[in-house]
């Protein structure tokens, strides 16, 4: 039986009949494992359940991605040792984020979690494996790359759908934008509620787009950038 989201003109649903059966059916025996299950089995049904609605909603997107960044992290024993600061700062590989590009001219639209971050951070719901390879290319994007959307390779099956999030806003707030496309109460996602600082935050990264070679040189001093917490601090026992 399929969820009761109105399949809207334009939607991805709407252009893809094959891939809305697919998605319907995948929900009763997530919600027959919810019934009697725990945490994951109830975050594997809201996922599918949010997947359904993005796509019933809103169409598929083609952008550009890049994936990956030498990240300038703080080494704190070393600072320890040393009694300095600067020395405590090192090039360090990180591929827990992505940012989604504007096709056209490469403006930074949203900058969202890995599959694999989002494993670390959730566990079981995300166990299904990245989709997108480093250092960068082409995917379709549903939703909205600043705050919270599914995508998947280019013209990918059902199988190769993934959801995601901003790290730096909450996912609980982010949903409540997807409950009201599912209830029609809105015919679009919301805005992000905080800005968030891409130059800063870029200023003491490197994309693999730019180099896949550690950078020459020490990491410069990037203590603004790791004490930056925008989108306000976590709620407690709420990941972002």
């Amino acid at each position: 039986m399929a969820p009761a989201d109105t399949v809207r003109p334009g939607s991805a649903l709407a252009a893809d009949p094959g891939l809305a059966a697919t998605l319907a059916a995948a929900i009763p025996p997530l919600q027959a494992a919810a019934a009697s299950g725990g945490r994951d089995a109830k975050r594997a049904l809201a996922n599918a359940v949010d997947t359904y609605s993005l796509l019933a909603a809103l169409p598929w997107q083609r952008m550009t991605y890049r994936i990956g960044h030498w990240a300038s992290e703080a080494n704190t024993w070393k600072a320890l040792l040393t009694f300095d600061a600067w020395e405590s700062y090192r090039w360090q590989r990180n591929e827990e984020r992505f940012q989604v590009l504007d096709p056209h001219g490469g403006q930074r639209l949203g900058e969202l979690y890995t599959q694999a971050e989002l494993r670390r951070l959730n566990g079981g719901p995300y166990a299904a494996p990245e989709v997108l390879g480093p250092p960068g290319g082409t995917l379709e994007f549903a939703g909205d790359p600043a705050t919270i959307g599914v995508y998947r390779p280019p013209g990918g099956a059902a199988g190769a759908i993934r959801l995601t999030w901003n790290p730096y806003l909450n996912h609980e707030v982010l949903r409540d934008g997807i409950k009201a496309l599912r209830e029609g109460a809105a015919d679009r996602l919301p805005p992000p509620y905080q800005f968030v600082d891409w130059d800063l935050l870029d200023k003491y990264r490197v994309w693999f787009t730019e180099s896949r070679d550690k950078p020459a040189g020490k990491a410069p001093w990037a203590a603004e950038a790791r004490l930056y917490r925008p989108g306000g601090p976590p709620q407690f026992g709420k990941s972002r």
